[in-house]
């Protein structure tokens, strides 16, 4: 019986997860979202990009191109995840920034667009738990 209700709780987590990166793939509401869910190294870069973002920690270290791509480097090789950024940035969904400590270095950032539709995709989740 325990088993059961076990497999049963795991069952209803894994079709929760299945709803909610579905939820993302929604191109009528999330356009921007939606490109970064279509690969595993796409949504975890966004979750890595956002992460900084909301990241108040004044101290911290800056998202850039060379960090992203170690970050991914077990989800894809260094010239997928340079040329899957370049293509958010031409799209508009990354923005970039020169670094204030070294000009040669430019920061990644979310756009606006991609924040205000991350930050609803987030509601979402949550007024459905």
């Amino acid at each position: 019986m325990e088993k059961k209700m076990k497999s049963e709780k795991i069952f209803e987590g894994v079709n929760q997860q299945i709803k909610v990166f579905d939820s993302a793939g929604d191109k009528k509401i999330f356009g921007r979202l939606s490109h970064f869910r279509r690969s595993v190294y796409g949504i975890r870069i966004c979750f890595e990009i956002m992460k900084f973002h909301f990241d108040e920690d004044i101290n911290k270290i800056d998202c850039t191109k060379e960090y992203l791509t170690k970050k991914m480097a077990d989800l894809a090789s260094r010239a997928t995840i340079i040329n899957f950024i370049n293509d958010e940035i031409s799209k508009g969904s990354l923005t970039t920034q020169v670094s204030t400590k070294d000009k040669r270095v430019k920061i990644i950032q979310p756009s606006s667009e991609l924040i205000d539709e991350f930050t609803m995709w987030l509601d979402m989740i949550y007024k459905a738990a």
